[in-house]
């Protein structure tokens, strides 16, 4: 292959063998007027994914480069994106699409990079998604309500990931995706890294977000998947919660003053979340916890209330829920 790449797509896979090939069909069915690539790795699954990534390779040479690992990487906190991705880019742009989700327009690539080639002041282009709730309980939703091609700003970022994008949807400059800051790594040490992504791709210019649903992101794909456990693990909950903390406050030395508020505000905020996730109702109520608390709906306040008042109930009900002290 020749070095002249314009796009590294990068898919890690674990256990995905019910959903690779829509990944590897909806690379290979983008329709480009340049050359791309996809590094896909397979962290060692036990199911046939890595069968159906040789059988992939072997019929694309020319654009699939797969990389196995005989040891799965990711339960040994080996970063695979810093081990395995970054060293192998060729690409001028680098893309993100996981092996449980897929791109559903096979112009995605084409429009994305024809509007960076466009802005150099961007730092990336990313794009609506839907969300497919595999366990069939719900319909396929948008990421976001339609309103239109937009810029994302910082201020919508440091809110989460809900709020602006999915990792599927981005195409960044290799530049900032490959030389990841000290907050990206306290992300991945929490088990996430596309919110670090994204606040790292709006210091480093704009995001243009194109909305059109362009891929599609598999919700509840495989127990090993981040979306299976997080709604009833608190433990998940609290960790993850615990990390987004962590990354922000590393984070905020890389920030000018406006910035600075808005993501102390969050922190405000993450703080808050975790003592409601840990129990802590009577901290909450005081400052500077106070000032979130009082926008809380009526009912929510009265159920803290009580919780205040029969703290022992209140233990009983967590321990129930499976919160764990």
């Amino acid at each position: 292959m020749s070095n002249e790449c314009k796009v590294s797509i990068y898919c890690t896979a674990y256990n995905h063998e019910n959903y690779i090939r829509d990944a590897l069909d909806g690379f290979l069915a983008q329709q480009t007027d340049f050359p791309f690539e996809v590094l896909v790795t397979d962290d060692a699954s036990t199911d046939g994914t890595t069968a159906i990534l040789r059988e992939y390779q072997e019929k694309y040479p020319e654009v699939i480069r797969f990389f196995h690992q005989e040891k799965n990487l990711f339960s040994q906190s080996v970063n695979i994106y810093e081990e395995v991705m970054y060293p192998n880019t060729r690409g001028e742009y680098v893309a993100y699409c996981e092996g449980d989700d897929y791109w559903q327009d096979p112009t995605k690539l084409q429009q994305q990079v024809d509007f960076l080639d466009a802005h150099p002041d961007y730092s990336a282009c990313v794009h609506n998604s839907v969300y497919r709730f595999c366990e069939g309980d719900r319909p396929d939703s948008l990421l976001l309500p339609e309103s239109g091609d937009r810029d994302v700003p910082f201020s919508t970022i440091i809110r989460g990931m809900s709020f602006c994008f999915h990792t599927s949807s981005i195409v960044g400059r290799a530049e900032w995706m490959c030389n990841p800051p000290d907050f990206q790594r306290v992300a991945f040490t929490y088990g996430f890294t596309d919110y670090a992504i994204a606040l790292w791709l709006s210091l480093n210019g704009k995001i243009r977000f194109l909305d059109s649903p362009m891929s599609v992101y598999r919700v509840n794909s495989n127990p090993a998947s981040w979306s299976s456990g997080r709604d009833g693990a608190y433990d998940k909950k609290i960790s993850f919660v615990t990390g987004e903390i962590e990354m922000m406050k590393t984070l905020l030395p890389h920030l000018d003053d406006e910035k600075r508020a808005l993501t102390e505000a969050e922190l405000l905020r993450r703080r808050y979340e975790l003592l409601y996730l840990s129990g802590k109702v009577e901290e909450m109520t005081r400052p500077p916890y106070d000032v979130l608390f009082r926008q809380e709906s009526f009912s929510f306040r009265l159920k803290t209330t009580l919780k205040r008042m029969f703290p022992s109930l209140h233990a009983a009900y967590r321990s129930r829920q499976g919160y764990k002290e």
